[in-house]
C-alpha cells in the first residue's frame, strides 16, 4: 500500500473536509481510500467503498476504463459523465500517484458536480437562440417591406401607407422585446432595486385597468374586479406590482375572444393576499402548463406572435413575484379558459 496511507487518519480527515467526492485506487484498481462525499455519491454506508472496484459499485463503464488507463499509462484523464443515467453530471478527473522513482503507486479520482453549470450553459444557449430568432423575424419583415418600397411600391400611396403601417408595428414589437429583455435582465441580475411598501391592491389594479382600457374596449370585453372590503394591503414594490398586473391582464386580453369575460379576484389567505386573473379564452393544454412561465415559451407560437407577444411577460411576472417571496400558479382547461395567480405578503 502506498506511503500516504501511513498517515491514513490525517489523510482521511483532509479528504472528508472536501465537498467533491474523492476516491483513491491501488494498482489493482481497488479502492483504498474514499471520503464521505464519495460514499454519498455511490449510496453506500461508511467504509462501504473500501476494497471494492469501481465496476462493483457503478455501471458506468467509462469511469472503470479511466481508472485502468491511468494506472497503466501514468497519464491523467478527465471526462464528464452521469454516474446514474438521467441524474447529476460530474466532471471526473483521474490522476496518478507516483513514487520517487516514477513508479505508479495509486490513482486518485475526483468527482465534481457540474450539473448546474451545464444546465446554465444549455439555458444560455437556448436563450441566445431564442433571442436571435425573435429579433430576426421582425427584422426580416421590415427589410422585406423596405426593399419592396424602394423597388417602386412607394409610388402607390395606398400600398406605401399599408407597408409603413406594418413596418411601424414590427418596430414596436422589437421595442417591446428589447424592453422586456432589459427588464428581465435587471430582475435576474438584481440590478433593479426593490422598494417595498404597503400597496392598496384594488387601487393598483384599477389603475392597470385604466391603462389597458383601449384594448379592453376594442375587444368589447367585460372585466370584473372582485374583492372583499376588508382586504389588507400588500407589502410590495408598487411599480413592479403594477407590471405584474399589466402583464397578467394584457395576457388575458390577448387570449380572450371578443365579447369574453375576464375576472380579477383578490382574497386573503392566511398571511398572504392572492390575486387571480381568469379569462374565457382558448385555454392551455395540460402538457404545456408547467412551462408557461419559461422565457420565450409559447403554447401557440404563431398566434402569440400575431398578438404582439414577446414570450417574456409571464417570465417577468414569475421573477417579480418570487423576488417578493411570493408564488405564481396557473390552472387551465382547453376551450374553457385559464386562471393565472400570484401571491404577496399582506401588511
Amino acid at each position: 500500500m502506498f506511503n500516504l496511507m501511513n498517515s491514513g487518519r490525517k489523510m482521511q480527515t483532509i479528504i472528508d473536509s472536501m465537498i467533491d467526492a474523492v476516491v483513491v485506487f491501488d494498482v489493482n484498481e481497488c479502492i483504498i481510500l474514499a471520503n464521505k462525499a464519495a460514499e454519498s455519491l455511490f449510496l453506500v454506508k461508511e467504509g462501504g467503498l473500501l476494497g471494492k472496484k469501481i465496476k462493483e459499485i457503478s455501471n458506468n463503464h467509462k469511469i472503470s476504463c479511466m481508472i485502468g488507463e491511468v494506472i497503466r499509462t501514468g497519464k491523467e484523464v478527465f471526462t464528464e459523465t452521469e454516474i446514474v443515467p438521467g441524474t447529476y453530471i460530474y466532471r471526473v478527473h483521474v490522476v496518478p500517484i507516483k513514487d520517487d522513482d516514477g513508479n505508479i503507486e495509486a490513482a486518485v479520482a475526483v468527482f465534481h458536480d457540474v450539473t448546474d453549470a451545464r444546465n446554465f450553459d444549455q439555458m444560455r444557449s437556448e436563450f441566445v437562440g431564442n433571442v436571435s430568432h425573435e429579433l430576426r423575424t421582425p427584422l426580416t419583415s421590415i427589410k422585406g417591406f423596405v426593399e419592396t418600397l424602394l423597388d417602386g411600391a412607394m409610388e402607390n400611396s395606398d400600398t406605401c401607407r399599408r407597408f409603413l403601417t406594418i413596418i411601424e408595428a414590427e418596430t414596436q414589437r422589437l421595442t417591446r422585446l428589447i424592453d422586456d429583455l432589459l427588464n428581465l435582465s435587471a430582475l435576474e441580475s438584481r440590478e433593479r432595486i426593490i422598494r417595498p411598501k404597503p400597496v392598496c391592491v384594488q387601487r393598483a389594479i384599477r389603475s392597470v385597468m385604466n391603462i389597458l382600457g383601449p384594448q379592453i374596449t376594442e375587444k368589447n370585453l367585460c372585466v370584473k374586479l372582485v374583492y372583499t372590503h376588508d382586504l389588507p394591503r400588500i407589502f410590495a414594490d408598487e411599480d413592479l406590482f403594477g407590471q405584474v398586473m399589466i402583464n397578467l391582464l394584457d395576457n388575458a386580453i390577448k387570449y380572450t375572444p371578443k365579447g369574453g369575460t375576464i375576472t380579477i379576484r383578490c382574497r386573503q389567505r392566511d398571511s398572504r393576499v392572492v390575486i387571480t386573473v381568469t379569462d374565457t379564452g382558448m385555454g392551455i393544454p395540460q402538457e404545456s402548463i408547467p412551462r408557461v412561465f419559461e422565457r420565450f415559451y409559447r403554447v401557440d407560437k404563431a398566434r402569440s406572435r400575431n398578438r404582439g407577444g414577446t414570450g417574456l411577460g409571464l417570465a417577468i411576472v414569475k421573477h417579480i413575484v418570487e423576488s417578493h417571496g411570493g408564488e405564481v400558479f396557473v390552472d387551465s382547461q382547453v376551450g374553457k379558459g385559464s386562471t393565472f395567480g400570484v401571491s404577496f405578503l399582506a401588511v
